[in-house]
């Protein structure tokens, strides 16, 4: 368990500031798409909101952080980022325990059916009241993305989950477009020269069906679309303070295949970057003095099962963050999970013991908080 004040309460300043900012919309824009509503299988099969604990009954609550593509990336719906928040308001300390997407889950895709997938395919596939029509009636409607990933990470994490806030992190570059752009502390330099470009996901390059052909018996996976240049830009990204608008902020959190700063960790440490920027832009221009116009694209930004009372005694209780000691639990393969594939030759992690045997994590996670 490492120490990172400063990333973590930028993170936990930012969720609190839309969830804030929500509460505003809520009352002076009537926008209460934000807070999602619990459908009417919900209500009759008793899934009611959970109120807000405070000092004098429960001293602890516990978060769920979801970040997707959205609209326009393949797989809009998948979550990149995970993270639950712990926070613990009578010990003013916070854990925030990041959650691998490679994760290999067994998720209640029916009623009476579970079946494997990665785990940021929960928030997809609950969701998705289509393909998987005939899941609990708690994982279907609006709520069903993130109602199926809590149970997902509460799988993982042993922690209940009490809920969660999603955002989109398509639309939240044009939140930080309304900020005239952010200040960005690039950790390291570094180039991905694959970055998919909308679009152009089947163009084929000018090369013939029969080059296309081959390419197909001689490469497969990431390996085969890397044949195809012309589909993806290269993104530079040189070490130090970036003034950077909506799309490049966009495109610093999703890069994937940099061979200096690629990976599940490195994009976790940029998207922190990106939440101290938006946090430090916001604070210098007063945002919550004057909220309006932000605040009505936040709307779009994220969704929650906290009702508008429940943000509003969430900020009350909390109080200043300033005050919270904040840790961070990483999940890895040097602690709880070994690299592995699935029969379809997928990459995923489980647990070191074995596919499904989650109680050494759940220790791990027990003992990490205990140990604070």
């Amino acid at each position: 368990m490492s120490k990172m004040p400063k990333t973590a309460k930028a993170s936990l300043l930012i969720v609190f500031f839309f969830l804030a900012s929500a509460a505003v919309s809520y009352t002076t824009l009537g926008f209460t798409n934000v807070f999602s509503k619990k459908n009417t299988f919900q209500e009759t099969n008793n899934f009611p909101s959970k109120p807000i604990p405070t000092p004098k009954t429960e001293s602890v609550i516990s978060v769920l952080l979801l970040g997707y593509g959205g609209a326009g990336h393949d797989g809009g719906t998948l979550s990149d980022v995970l993270m639950l928040v712990r926070l613990d308001y009578a010990s003013k300390q916070v854990a925030l325990i990041s959650i691998p997407r490679d994760l290999w889950v067994n998720l209640p895709v029916r009623s009476d059916l579970s079946q494997h997938f990665k785990i940021n395919m929960a928030h997809a596939i609950g969701l998705d009241d289509s393909q998987y029509g005939l899941k609990q009636p708690q994982y279907q409607g609006e709520l069903g993305g993130g109602e199926m990933a809590k149970y997902a990470v509460t799988t993982v994490t042993g922690i209940p989950v009490d809920y969660f806030v999603s955002v989109d992190f398509a639309k939240f570059s044009q939140a930080i477009d309304l900020l005239d752009g952010i200040e960005v502390e690039i950790p390291v330099d570094f180039d991905d020269y694959f970055y998919p470009i909308k679009g152009l996901e089947n163009e084929t390059c000018g090369f013939s069906p029969e080059e296309i052909d081959k390419f197909h018996v001689d490469f497969s996976g990431f390996d085969l679309e890397k044949q195809f240049t012309c589909r993806y830009e290269h993104l530079h990204f040189e070490k130090g303070t970036s003034h950077m608008d909506g799309q490049t902020a966009l495109k610093f959190v999703r890069s994937r295949h940099s061979d200096q700063h690629g990976g599940d960790f490195a994009r976790s440490i940029r998207q922190q970057a990106i939440l101290v920027a938006t946090k430090n832009k916001l604070l210098a221009l007063g945002a919550l003095n004057n909220p309006m116009e932000f605040v009505n694209t936040i709307g779009s930004i994220i969704r929650t099962d906290f009702d508008f009372a429940g943000v509003t005694d969430l900020i009350n209780v909390v109080g200043n963050t300033d005050e919270y000691e904040i840790n961070s639990i990483n999940l890895t393969t040097d602690n709880v999970f070994s690299n592995t594939t699935s029969e379809a030759g997928a990459y995923i992690l489980i647990p070191k013991e074995g596919a499904d045997k989650w109680n050494p994590v759940h220790a791990f996670i027990a003992n990490s908080l205990n140990s604070h």
